[in-house]
């Protein structure tokens, strides 16, 4: 394999050994010994550049004594040696700056998509050992280069980070508005489609929120959340029980204070269920817990706590006001 990586480092592997290569590096084994071999060949390349360097000095050195013994002789000549000795000087200065240029091929960008149908949540280990858990209704992809050059992943969804700490190599996620960025931590993020608003929560560790032009919006320290309104592009931070949003990768959904209208969005993902809801009834806020309970406990409990009725219509559950009289 230090064959194939040597080849691969000086432009020479073909496509099947270069795929060949890229899933051994997957492995943690493989990725330490590529690094190896890689920082062999670059100081191979910079003592052959030197070399090259000292080579030209004493050349040119030669040259210009040459130069002073001939003078006398011709200084028309001499001139002559001058420009050619500069000649040469450029020549070789080409020659190790191209000696230093990686000119490994680049490999062509595939991605992975892994996807959480409604009703389920699953998760997954990354290339890099870091742990991701994927709630109902999410996508998550990252490309072949994760983990060689970058820690790059994209959430529609929602989902829990584990990141395996690496300074020199950041753990990024793109959630479209906003990006996160970690070098080592436990943290949250939502962003569903239907929602009107996404969220970054912190366990452990430290997360930066930026912009998608990568400027610093805010920092978060463990226990905070940063909570991005869409329809007002408003982003701020407060201190939050992280397991208030992250305890769905246990089965369990906390609701506090949360409008009804954001609750039936869960229902939907958690349930696989079609909802309808009057805006009235949408705008009841409660506070409850669901971890075992069925769609019909769920409902039956609502109903007991706020002012609405659960109608099924086809596939459709209708969730309707009637105010208590």
């Amino acid at each position: 394999m230090e064959k194939k990586i040597i080849d691969y480092l000086d432009g020479k592997l073909g496509a099947e050994d270069q795929q060949e290569l890229l899933n051994w590096l997957r492995e943690e084994q493989g990725l330490a010994q590529f690094n190896q071999v890689k920082e062999a060949w670059w100081q191979a390349k910079r003592k052959s550049a030197k070399n090259i360097s000292s080579d030209l000095s004493l050349s040119r050195l030669s040259n210009r004594l040459y130069e002073k013994q001939q003078l006398a002789r011709s200084r028309k000549l001499a001139s002559l040696y001058k420009y050619a000795a500069v000649f040469l000087l450029l020549l070789a200065i080409g020659s190790s700056v191209l000696l230093l240029v990686n000119r490994s091929p680049e490999i062509p960008l595939q991605f992975t998509e892994v996807n959480t149908e409604y009703g389920q949540v699953s998760s997954i280990l990354l290339p890099d050992s870091s742990k991701v858990w994927i709630n109902s209704g999410t996508s998550l992809v990252y490309n072949n280069h994760y983990g060689i050059d970058n820690r790059d992943v994209e959430v529609k969804g929602e989902a829990f980070f584990a990141v395996e700490r690496n300074r020199g190599l950041p753990f990024k996620v793109d959630l479209g508005e906003l990006r996160v960025e970690v070098t080592g931590t436990r943290f949250g993020v939502s962003n569903y489609d239907d929602s009107n608003s996404m969220h970054v929560v912190l366990e452990e560790g430290s997360v930066n929120v930026q912009s998608q032009t990568n400027q610093l919006l805010l920092q978060l320290n463990p226990e905070e959340l940063a909570l991005f309104d869409r329809r007002s592009m408003q982003l701020g931070k407060t201190k939050v029980n992280p397991d208030l949003y992250t305890s769905w990768k246990e089965g369990i959904i906390h609701i506090y204070n949360q409008p009804l209208s954001e609750l039936v969005l869960k229902l939907e993902k958690r349930y696989n269920q079609r909802f309808e809801i009057d805006p009235e009834a949408g705008n009841i806020h409660l506070t409850f817990s669901i971890e075992n309970e069925s769609l019909a406990e769920v409902l039956s409990l609502i109903e007991k706590i706020a002012s609405v009725k659960a109608v099924q219509k086809n596939e459709i559950i209708q969730i309707q006001y009637q105010p208590k009289k």
